[in-house]
């Protein structure tokens, strides 16, 4: 007996699960010892999930920290703290620690992205295999599986498919009460708001977009819909307010708020050619995580031949119109062509003076236009297999083509989570009175993150005057210092002499941030930074568990 509906929605997500288990089983070995991803980025995220457990079972405020930038802090609003999983994820950072939480985080992310994007493929396409086929596209989109080296908050790309299914009962299906079906929209996005603030707000600019478009397309409808519509607006907005009026507060009153973007203007955005080359044979402005736009030429041909066949179909003519305007606005406010810049002005221009959109990462868009691919692709297939012998087999021949061409790099990159003794339970850290401050090297910053992986693994035992995360400037680090500056030159290699004056303005910033500890790490320039912290003290540092430590500081 063939599955039910609700059946195969349990198989696809589990299968789904799968998949994503084998992309990440090169970390998934050792869980534990092993986190998913690039070197820097996913110790932010290990921070984060540590860190808002660790606040909220003493009580205090999670977001916000002087553990990090000290001693301004740190307003975590503004930074990509993902409030809302680590709560979710507190009983597997407390049993497993938070190395295992961030590999769930990005394994579930991506699986849990594919399921919603079945369940929303359903609403626009007959068939499951078809929707599956959507989910696939989408959850492991190039785009999403590139996220996965290290941006967690965009990897959890649930909310773009719930929005397109709760915006799709709201505008045109209208069965819930306009009150219920608000609320569920106002519930989503002020969780999505506490695990990631750019999708949500690229997700209401293209919902925005959205409405006009149907709209435009429905005009003989909107006035009978105008009632329903309005009074789960109006619910959604309550709903909304009641539960992201304080966070928001936080983050535009609150102490340590940034002000201005946070971004270059015209770098992370999709290049003209990565829709059709994959990133490998392509420059780009941006870096490789951020390279989200590979369709693939398989892909787009059953796009294309999806939209030619449904254009009569409003549903089919309406997902491929809006997956043509994100496109468009992943392009950014000029095209790029191989990873030239041209002056070519595009609509991201407009945009991008909205507020907070200026922060906004263009190429980022694309993680949300592959569910419109999916969804047009998987509607093309249905009419393929459908169609004369021929037809069917080259549709077949086309899937299999684009799954191969836009499938997940194996094995996929995983980094050795490894930490000296001395932060481990039962090292030397816990000689650290609680609390204190302590300059740790390689200085944390938009360079490095090392520091702040050893700080989770102390169980937050001191505070830093470093941390790679937005200060008002806005700076990615603390306020730009003397001491920051010498020794990430010392880091990458450069020499800095100790004469008076390096040495008094060195001292007078230790002083200025409370340190009274100092631990050199393992980092390329170690014996340089040695060296120096050597003839700035004026003695030498001891060994102890993989460090150099300086207990007493000069004067």
């Amino acid at each position: 007996m063939p599955p039910t509906r609700n059946g195969f929605a349990w198989i696809a997500l589990a299968v789904y699960s799968l998949l994503a288990v084998v992309v990440f089983s090169s970390s998934w070995i050792d869980p534990t010892a092993r986190w998913i991803g690039s070197p820097k980025d996913p110790q932010l995220f290990i921070w984060y999930l540590g860190w808002v457990p660790h606040q909220l079972s003493q009580g205090q405020n999670p977001l916000f920290t002087d553990y990090l930038s000290y001693p301004p802090g740190v307003n975590l609003m503004w930074n990509t703290s993902m409030i809302f999983p680590a709560v979710v994820l507190w009983p597997v950072t407390a049993l497993f620690g938070p190395v295992v939480a961030y590999n769930l985080l990005i394994t579930a992310g991506i699986a849990l992205s594919a399921w919603c994007g079945f369940l929303a493929a359903r609403r626009f396409v007959d068939g499951d295999l078809p929707c599956f086929l959507a989910g696939l596209v989408y959850g492991f989109s190039p785009g999403l599986i590139a996220q996965a080296l290290g941006h967690p908050h965009v990897v959890v790309a649930l909310f773009p498919p719930i929005a397109l299914l709760l915006g799709d009962e709201i505008l045109v299906r209208r069965r819930l009460h306009p009150a219920f079906a608000g609320a569920l929209a106002g519930v989503a996005a002020a969780l999505q708001l506490l695990t990631g603030e750019e999708l949500l707000a690229v997700t209401m600019l293209l919902a925005a977009l959205t409405v006009a478009l149907l709209a435009s397309m429905h005009r003989d409808r909107v006035r009978a819909s105008m009632a329903y519509v309005a009074r789960a607006a109006a619910s959604a907005l309550v709903v909304f307010i009641v539960l992201a009026a304080y966070p928001l507060g936080f983050q535009f009153v609150g102490p340590q708020r940034v002000s201005g973007s946070v971004q270059g203007p015209d770098v992370y955005v999709s290049d003209l050619l990565a829709f059709f080359l994959p990133s490998n044979l392509i420059h780009f402005t941006g870096n490789v995580t951020e390279n989200d736009a590979y369709v693939g030429l398989p892909f787009l041909a059953l796009f294309g031949a999806g939209l030619a066949l449904g254009w009569r179909i409003p549903r089919i003519r309406w997902i491929g119109l809006m997956t043509g305007i994100v496109a468009l606005l992943s392009l950014g406010p000029h095209l790029h062509v191989d990873g030239f810049v041209t002056p070519i002005w595009l609509p991201w221009s407009l945009v991008a003076g909205l507020p907070l959109m200026g922060s906004a990462l263009p190429a980022r868009l694309m993680t949300i236009g592959f569910l419109g691919v999916g969804i047009v692709v998987a509607y093309a297939g249905t009419r393929g297999l459908a169609a004369a012998r021929p037809w069917t087999i080259a549709t077949g021949l086309l899937v299999v083509a684009g799954l191969a061409l836009t499938g997940p790099p194996l094995p996929y990159p995983s980094v050795a989570a490894t930490v000296p003794a001395f932060f481990k339970a039962g090292g030397d850290v816990e000689k650290i009175p609680s609390g204190s401050v302590v300059l740790v090297t390689p200085f944390s910053s938009k360079e490095s993150s090392d520091a702040m992986y050893w700080q989770v693994v102390s169980g937050y035992r001191f505070r830093m005057p470093e941390g790679d995360a937005f200060t008002p400037g806005p700076y990615l680090g603390p306020h730009p210092s003397f001491l920051k500056s010498v020794l990430d030159q010392l880091d990458s290699g450069h020499q800095v002499a100790v004469t008076p004056d390096v040495r008094t303005r060195a001292l007078a910033d230790m002083k200025s941030f409370g340190v009274t500890t100092i631990l050199a790490g393992p980092s390329p320039g170690q014996s340089t930074i040695v060296d120096f912290l050597t003839q700035l003290e004026g003695q030498p540092p001891l060994d102890d568990g993989g460090v150099k430590v300086w207990w007493t500081l000069s004067p």
